[in-house]
C-alpha cells in the first residue's frame, strides 16, 4: 500500500472505540428487527394453493404498518449496517498495523468465522441472513483495500446505482410475494413455520439454500457499494473528526429527507391502497435508499453530539458493541415467536402485535447488553469472531470485575 494512501488511514491510532459507530449500529439493529419480522410474518402468512394465494392482514391497520416499514426500514438498515462493515474494515486493518500483524490474514480467519457463524444461522434460525453475504464480500473488499478514499466512494457509488438499474427492467409483476410465490411453494412455508418443531427445521433446512442464493444476488451488489463507500469514510476518519462530521451530518439529514421522503411517502401510498404506482417506482426507490439511509446517520450523529439528547442516544451504545450477538438474539425470538421452534404465531398475530413485540424485543435487547457489558468485554459472538481473528482467548470478563459474593 503507498505511503499516500497509509496517510488516510487515522482510524484506531489509539485503539479507543467510536461512539457514535456504536450507536449507529444499536440503531440499524432496531431498523433491521422490523424489517424482518414485518418481512418474515408476511412470508409465513400465505395459505391457500400455489395456483390461489391467499394472504392474511389485509385490513387497513394491517397495511398501514407494513406500508410504513416499506416506505421507512426495508432497503435501508442493511445499507447502515453494511456502511459501517466497510468503516470498521478500516478499523480493523489500523489495529493490525498497530500491532505488527498481517491484516490480511486476521480479516480472512474473520471472513472464515463470520461464513461459518452465517451458515448456522441461515440453516437454523433466519432464513434472510446476511452474515453470510459479508463473509464473501469481504473478500472482496480485501482486494479493494488500496483504493483511495474518493475512488473507494465512486467505486461504491456506481456498484449501487449500476445494480439499481435493474429495478427499472419490468418484469411479470411488481409484487414482490407473487414473484416469490413462482419459485418458492408459500402455502407450503406457511405449513411448515406453523407446524411441529420438526416440520420448522424440515422447512427451514429445504428453503434455506435458495434465500441464501436470493440474499447474495439481490443484496450483494448493493452492499458492496456500501461496503466500498463506508471503507471511504473509515479512511478519511469521518467519526473522527469532529469538525468535518458537524459540517456533515445535517447536510446528510436535510438532504436525504428531502429526496427521501416523498419517494418514500408515494411507496406507503401505494402500499396503503391510496394510488397505484407505476411498475418502475420500484426503481425510484431503490436509487433513494442510500439518501436515506445517510440522513438516518445524520440525524443520528447530531443527537450523539447534541449535549441535550447524547445520553439518551447513547443507551443504543452497549446493543452496538455487540452487534453480531444481538443480530442472532433476534433470530431466535423471530423462531420462538413465530414458527414451531416455539409458539407457531406466524399467521395469528398481525403485523402491529407484531412490531410491538419487536419493539419490546429491542427494549429488552437494550437493557441486556447494557447488563451483560457491565461484566464483559464483549458480546458472545464477538468474542468467537475475536478469538478466531486475533488467534488467542479473548479475556471472558473485564479486567476489574470483581465477583458478586452470595450470602
Amino acid at each position: 500500500m503507498s505511503g499516500a494512501t497509509e496517510s488516510v488511514l487515522p482510524a484506531a491510532t489509539t485503539g479507543r472505540r467510536i461512539a457514535e459507530i456504536d450507536i449507529l449500529r444499536g440503531f440499524a439493529l432496531f431498523g433491521i428487527l422490523i424489517t424482518d419480522v414485518t418481512v418474515a410474518t408476511v412470508l409465513w402468512s400465505f395459505d391457500g394453493t400455489e395456483d390461489d394465494l391467499r394472504q392474511h392482514f389485509l385490513g387497513t391497520v394491517d397495511l398501514i404498518v407494513t406500508g410504513l416499514a416499506d416506505a421507512l426500514f426495508s432497503g435501508r438498515f442493511y445499507l447502515l449496517f453494511a456502511f459501517l462493515f466497510g468503516y470498521s474494515f478500516t478499523l480493523q486493518i489500523a489495529a493490525a498495523r498497530r500491532a505488527g500483524a498481517s491484516a490480511n490474514a486476521r480479516l480472512l480467519r474473520r471472513c472464515a468465522a463470520l461464513m461459518a457463524i452465517g451458515l448456522a444461522h441461515v440453516l437454523l434460525l433466519w432464513i434472510g441472513d446476511i452474515l453470510t453475504l459479508y463473509a464473501l464480500l469481504c473478500l472482496i473488499l480485501i482486494t479493494l483495500r488500496k483504493l483511495r478514499p474518493r475512488t473507494a466512494l465512486i467505486t461504491g457509488a456506481v456498484l449501487y446505482a449500476l445494480w439499481s438499474l435493474l429495478a427499472f427492467v419490468p418484469g411479470p409483476s411488481d409484487d414482490m410475494y407473487q414473484e416469490l410465490g413462482r419459485f418458492i411453494d408459500l402455502p407450503a412455508l406457511h405449513a411448515g413455520y406453523t407446524g411441529s418443531f420438526a416440520d420448522t427445521l424440515a422447512v427451514q433446512l429445504s428453503v434455506a439454500p435458495g434465500f441464501l442464493l436470493l440474499t447474495w444476488v439481490g443484496q450483494g451488489m448493493t452492499s458492496l457499494g456500501l461496503f466500498s463507500i463506508g471503507m471511504a469514510a473509515g479512511k478519511r476518519g469521518l467519526f473522527e473528526d469532529g469538525a468535518t462530521l458537524d459540517r456533515w451530518a445535517p447536510r446528510a439529514l436535510v438532504i436525504g429527507l428531502a429526496l427521501g421522503l416523498p419517494v418514500s411517502a408515494v411507496t406507503f401510498a401505494s402500499a396503503v391502497g391510496l394510488l397505484h404506482a407505476p411498475w418502475w417506482w420500484m426503481g425510484v426507490q431503490e436509487l433513494v435508499n442510500p439518501v436515506m439511509t445517510f440522513a438516518y446517520i445524520g440525524g443520528v450523529v447530531l443527537l450523539a453530539r447534541a449535549p441535550r439528547t447524547a445520553r439518551a442516544i447513547g443507551r443504543l451504545a452497549p446493543a452496538g458493541r455487540m452487534a453480531a450477538s444481538n443480530y442472532i438474539g433476534q433470530s431466535i425470538v423471530l423462531m420462538a415467536l413465530y414458527t414451531g421452534y416455539g409458539f407457531a404465531l406466524a399467521d395469528g398475530v398481525p403485523p402491529a402485535g407484531v412490531v410491538g413485540l419487536a419493539l419490546l424485543t429491542y427494549a429488552a435487547q437494550l437493557a441486556l447488553s447494557a447488563w451483560w457489558l457491565r461484566d464483559h468485554r464483549y458480546g458472545p459472538v464477538e468474542w468467537v469472531l475475536r478469538a478466531v481473528t486475533y488467534l488467542r482467548v479473548p479475556p471472558w470478563r473485564n479486567a476489574d470485575h470483581v465477583p458478586t459474593k452470595v450470602g
